[in-house]
């Protein structure tokens, strides 16, 4: 690209000359100077203009060339490609954290600089949280760091930048004393748990997660056409999640997630069971009773949403003494319990259904953590000395 001078009618113009695609063209910017005297000085500025139309060579429109608009326009392009709620998370990263941030500055792809991105998860991870004023954590990091490299990678197949800023920089690893501690029950404490639920209408729910390893998601969505009595199997294909809204799916979080399971005679009992209670409850509510399929439901039809399963879970566990942990780590325990009675890794990936071995691996290091604590404390007073 090449810049020179015009004057019309006694205003400075800059006149641009690329190469879009083997054809030459021009572009007439105006300059708001006027001719007299204030050449000289626009002839300063020059390679100024040939940097921000650098984006003309590309073919593409001059907000693409922008940041933050190239961001948005291609968060809505990647919208039919993800799952719903993982769209909602990343429209809320980009209007609470990314724009804010750079949308001031106001600056051109080719602006950024893996130094900005490094300075900007430093930001994040120190006062980047706005309802607290302190830092994110790792992980939410890590799913900005995500939307970066994915949406420069877009850029950079479009031609409009030479390499991905976002690809070489590490999120830093963060020390967080408040940090969410994984809990790996062993079968004892799991059995304490399940106690503690007597009566309650989760019990069933927190049994059967304990048993398969599902995912919060994953048992809330258990449909009744998908348990098979007379076969004693379930399949695992819909999900309820959360995000900004509620959503229902007949999907499951990765392909790897549906799986068929045969059903054990005690869930298989308690199913039986529940598939009881929900005709007397549809009798009895007539017309007011929501049909919808769903295994777990309120008394009028209803499923269990989400954020009630979770907060009701720590309600149960506060009240019943036992030490805090989160609904999530049911699934961990089944991990751990597994582990005890002996299954391999391999075995455990499959039960819980993991993507790659990796995944089921990590877990194993913090189980073996917490074991060996155990296993010394089984050794106190052995000897004498």
């Amino acid at each position: 690209m090449t810049a020179f001078i015009k004057s019309k009618k006694g205003n400075l113009y800059v006149v641009l000359r690329y190469n879009l695609n083997g054809e030459w063209k021009q572009k007439w910017v105006s300059t708001g100077l006027k001719d007299k005297g204030n050449r000289n000085q626009l002839k300063q500025r020059l390679d100024d203009y040939i940097r921000e139309y650098a984006y003309l060579e590309s073919g593409v429109e001059r907000d693409d060339a922008y940041f933050i608009p190239f961001l948005r326009k291609w968060c809505d392009r990647h919208k039919p490609e993800v799952q719903p709620n993982s769209y909602e998370s990343m429209v809320t990263n980009i209007n609470a954290h990314i724009a804010p941030y750079f949308e001031k500055r106001n600056y051109r792809l080719d602006d950024v600089t893996p130094l900005m991105i490094s300075d900007f998860y430093g930001y994040l991870t120190t006062e980047g949280n706005h309802r607290t004023g302190g830092g994110l954590g790792t992980a939410s990091v890590k799913k900005i760091s995500s939307i970066l490299k994915q949406c420069f990678n877009a850029a950079l197949v479009l031609g409009i930048i030479k390499s991905n800023p976002a690809s070489a920089v590490k999120v830093p690893k963060i020390k967080n004393p408040k940090a969410v501690k994984y809990v790996y029950m062993n079968k004892t404490e799991a059995n304490k748990v399940i106690k503690a639920f007597e009566g309650h209408q989760l019990k069933p729910l927190v049994f059967m997660t304990l048993f398969y390893g599902l995912r919060r998601s994953e048992v809330i969505g258990l449909k009744w056409e998908n348990v098979d009595f007379e076969n004693s199997t379930f399949e695992i294909k819909s999900t309820i999640v959360r995000h900004r809204t509620l959503i229902e799916k007949d999907t499951t979080k990765t392909d790897d997630s549906a799986a068929v399971y045969e059903m054990l005679p005690q869930v298989s009992q308690i199913l039986l069971n529940l598939k009881a209670e929900q005709n007397e409850n549809r009798e009895l509510f007539g017309s007011a009773y929501q049909e919808n399929g769903y295994v777990f439901v309120w008394a009028d039809g209803k499923f269990f949403k989400p954020d009630y399963v979770s907060n009701e879970f720590k309600k149960v566990i506060t009240n019943a003494g036992l030490p805090p942990m989160r609904f999530h780590d049911l699934r961990h325990s089944t991990a751990s319990i597994l582990f005890d009675i002996g299954w391999d890794i391999e075995k455990i990936k499959c039960w819980l259904r993991h993507a790659d071995i990796d995944t089921t691996s990590n877990i194993y290091l913090h189980i073996s953590k917490e074991r060996k604590k155990i296993m010394a404390e089984e050794l106190k007073d052995l000897y004498e000395f």
